[in-house]
């Protein structure tokens, strides 16, 4: 089959920049929205376009994330150096270039970054600047290269760059997210800070909890608001999530509560932290409230959130609710996991509800949720936990068909749960299904003990026909 036809068929009389924008911008391929910028600028011009056009910066810049974003970063990397000879200027330049340093960076490709930084002066004739260093550092530091952050740092340094608040946050970050880094080094860094902004206060209010060191996380909080930085989302849902993990759960939904009288909205992160907190904490019907309004105000919740949701209600034993949250979930299109009807199956059988439990333990099994490598165990748990229920409570017949269930889908039988099924089948008289586990314990190698030879010949031998036969 041929090429398709990159460029349009038909040009408009009067092609401008602003047109060429737009047609870039609606183009979805990235490389036929290249072909149509190509063909607009590049000589030969399309006959029924009356002159080249010449592209407005934006056009470039717009071109080069979108080639960066789909990977296409040789392309993107050409196209900014076709572009020198169209913008003498080093301000229009400068920001595709810096699209193409974070792309690199996005790509887990810092050292490529580097190269290309290091490289404009002479491949691009565009002077380094504060912000290209800073770019260039701070993918340096998300992917660890501290040693090559600290030489570049140097180098911004002896070129006469004062790092900006930026680059002191690209620092501070660094400082923060090591584990091995003292963080009273970074509370010094960030000192240095001749104007820290709200991502600066952000970082170390984040290091200081992740060391536990909240009660100086607090304090950080309201020296921010002291100064006049506008807390933000990111803030609050920094300082809810370690209060929440560390179980200060009223300080939580204090700190949640603020935000509203802010006017900052709390976001899908905000909400599942706190819900994860208060679920753990045993307060689910909190929990449960705050998936309403998170339904409401922000969008449907996620799997994630379901689950803790569940977990936590299942544990408070108020099951009632967990199976209506299951319920919901999947009337809104999302599928439970194993782990997800396991917390509902495995709080049913602690509450004695087996049946139900046998019930939810098909609904899985119909909905597909088949075990592999990773959920094997948790399969062969969930299902020992549903046989050990039915037995308790005297359910032969669905104990038996649990059991085969389990065998026909190859959920392995532990030798206990063997000896458990034995026991109970001679227990209430149900011999044959007694022999047949015994069958198929041996049919699996697996030998069985002498105390469930005991119970078999005990149950056989308490019938009065093998009685009658034994003594003849």
């Amino acid at each position: 089959m041929p090429p398709a036809n990159l460029t349009p068929t038909k040009w408009p009389k009067n092609l401008t920049a602003e047109h060429l924008h737009r047609l870039v911008r609606a183009e979805r391929d990235p490389r036929r929205a290249l072909a149509l910028f190509d063909a607009a600028t590049v000589a030969p011009v399309p006959t029924s376009a009356p002159t080249q056009i010449l592209p407005s910066p934006d056009t470039v810049s717009l071109l080069t994330s979108r080639l960066a974003s789909a990977g296409l970063l040789p392309l993107a990397t050409s196209l900014l150096s076709r572009s020198r000879a169209l913008f003498p200027s080093n301000a229009d330049l400068e920001p595709p270039f810096l699209t193409l340093l974070r792309a690199f960076s996005r790509t887990h490709r810092p050292l490529d970054a580097l190269k290309l930084f290091r490289s404009a002066p002479s491949a691009l004739s565009l002077p380094h600047s504060a912000r290209s260093y800073t770019a260039v550092l701070a993918g340096l530091v998300a992917h660890s290269h501290l040693p090559l952050a600290h030489s570049l740092l140097a180098d911004m340094r002896a070129a006469g760059f004062g790092p900006t608040t930026a680059t002191y946050n690209v620092l501070l970050k660094a400082h923060c997210s090591d584990a091995d880094a003292p963080i009273d080094d970074a509370v010094r860094l960030f000192r240095n800070i001749p104007k820290p902004d709200a991502c600066s206060y952000n970082t170390l209010i984040d290091g200081l909890c992740r060391r536990g060191r909240r009660a100086e996380a607090l304090e950080l909080f309201s020296e921010m608001v002291e100064n006049a930085v506008a807390p933000t989302v990111v803030t609050y849902t920094t300082i809810i999530n370690w209060l929440a993990r560390e179980g200060c759960l009223d300080d939580a939904l204090e700190m949640f509560d603020e935000m509203g009288r802010r006017g900052i909205a709390p976001n899908v992160v905000t909400y599942s932290s706190l819900i994860d907190g208060l679920c753990k904490g045993g307060r689910a019907a909190s929990a449960l409230d705050l998936l309403e309004r998170l339904a409401k105000e922000v969008k449907p919740p996620n799997t994630i959130i379901y689950s803790s949701v569940i977990n936590g209600l299942c544990k408070e034993g108020l099951l009632r609710e967990a199976m209506e949250v299951l319920d919901r979930m999947r009337l809104q299109g999302r599928k439970p996991d194993a782990g997800l009807f396991g917390k509902l199956i495995v709080g049913l059988c602690d509450a004695g509800r087996a049946v139900e439990a046998a019930n939810y333990l098909d609904e899985m099994v119909l909905a597909g949720v088949q075990p592999n490598r990773v959920t094997w165990s948790l399969h062969v748990r969930i299902n020992v936990a549903v046989v050990t229920a039915l037995c308790v409570r005297g359910e032969v017949g669905r104990a038996f068909q649990v059991y085969q269930s389990m065998r026909t889908r190859g959920i392995s039988t532990e030798p206990s749960t063997f000896h458990l099924l034995v026991e109970f089948f001679c227990k209430k008289n149900h011999l044959e299904k007694a022999a047949r586990v015994v069958l198929d314990m041996l049919s699996e190698r697996c030998i069985p003990e002498r105390e469930t030879w005991d119970v078999i010949v005990s149950g056989y031998w308490s019938k009065k026909k093998v009685r009658q036969e034994a003594d003849a």
